[in-house]
């Protein structure tokens, strides 16, 4: 079975690995692996502190084949972004000019740089090895997180985000980098990227250009990338687009990457998702699929099917979910339908179908 859980501090040569596939441009999964030690590191100290509203926490997950023992992708929230360094974006806004006198009127674009974003919750460092893209891993991977959050909605702002990767060629070039941002940061893009996470971002204050950049002035190929995503990104767009998330006009500042955002309570997992107590485990559970979720900080999550009884807030799960969550009878389970549906989950089960 495919595993979701909280990383460890055993797993970072695992999503070193991860992160050495993924590319140019996963900026919160650094190549360096003692940048990953630290936010490994961060992300268990997070998980072990008490929270009662987000301040500088950061979660990490892992999706592991239980059967292969293997690491097959990685994912993240960030609690409250911008807490201890800025959170730079452009935000690109549609300006007017009107002349009466020659009846001319001008519509263009600006990029203005911001910290409109500042305290939002992040989902970030999302990314699955090719082999496992498929069986609903790439849902599992990215919406287990919002069963997390349904359960530990203190430890989250109100307002979450997620910022795509943007284009860049498979030598790791963006456009928009290329075009724009490099005649003011004098480096390769890679290592602008690097500099994000391994120095407080002062540079990109010291550096940034402070007016406003006119987009109808930009290199088309700059143009024809802002506000669209990395081709591999397209899929984990797709997910968040389907649970709510929606492009708000905010871009990355390196490569032009579309940030989308939601409400926390209208994310549809979240608001879709209902907790149950445990009353049997059965060899065989035949139903529709279903992401289930354990209630612990030490989270674990997976894909299989439930039995539920609505009225009375129980359910049967198979002997193999219970293993791979490590539950029990008599322990809380939190679902939410993994395809998404018109009916409600309420009446997407019924008790009298298990096989005991």
């Amino acid at each position: 079975m495919m595993l979701f859980r909280r990383a460890e501090m055993k797993d970072l040569e695992a999503i070193h690995t991860l992160a050495l596939e993924s590319g140019i441009g996963m900026t919160t999964l650094p190549k360096d692996i003692e940048l990953l030690k630290k936010r490994l590191t961060w992300s268990c100290e997070s998980f072990e502190k008490p929270v009662t509203s987000p301040l500088n926490e950061y979660y990490l997950f892992v999706l592991e084949d239980t059967e292969k023992q293997k690491i097959a992708g990685t994912s993240a929230i960030e609690s409250s972004i911008g807490y201890d360094t800025p959170f730079y974006s452009y935000k690109l806004s549609r300006r007017t000019r009107i002349s009466h006198t020659l009846s001319i009127r001008s519509d263009y674009e600006v990029l203005s740089l911001v910290n409109d974003n500042q305290g939002h919750s992040e989902i970030c460092t999302l990314y699955l090895n090719p082999e496992y893209r498929k069986n609903g891993n790439g849902l599992l991977l990215s919406r287990a997180r919002f069963l997390f959050m349904a359960h530990y909605p203190t430890r989250f702002a109100p307002i979450i985000i997620a910022e795509m990767r943007g284009v860049s060629d498979e030598e790791g070039r963006s456009p928009f980098w290329e075009h724009v941002m490099q005649h003011f940061f004098k480096m390769p893009f890679p290592e602008a990227d690097r500099l994000t996470l391994s120095t407080n971002k002062q540079y990109i204050a010291d550096l940034m250009p402070r007016n406003p950049i006119y987009v109808a002035l930009l290199h088309p190929a700059a143009q024809a990338v802002i506000g669209n995503p990395h081709s591999s990104t397209e899929p984990a767009m797709k997910i968040l687009q389907t649970e709510g998330f929606r492009y708000n006009n905010y871009v990355d500042i390196f490569d032009a990457g579309p940030t989308i955002e939601a409400p926390i309570n209208e994310i549809k997992t979240i608001s879709s998702s209902r907790v149950y107590t445990i009353t049997s485990l059965s060899d065989a559970v035949c139903s529709k699929r279903y992401l289930l979720a354990s209630t612990r900080l030490d989270y674990r999550a997976t894909i299989g099917s439930v039995i539920f009884d609505e009225a009375k807030g129980t359910c049967i799960i198979s002997q193999a979910a219970a293993e791979v969550l490590e539950l029990k009878k008599g322990d809380c389970i939190r679902l939410s339908p993994l395809q998404r549906e018109p009916e409600t989950i309420a009446r997407e089960g019924e008790i009298s179908h298990a096989k005991p």
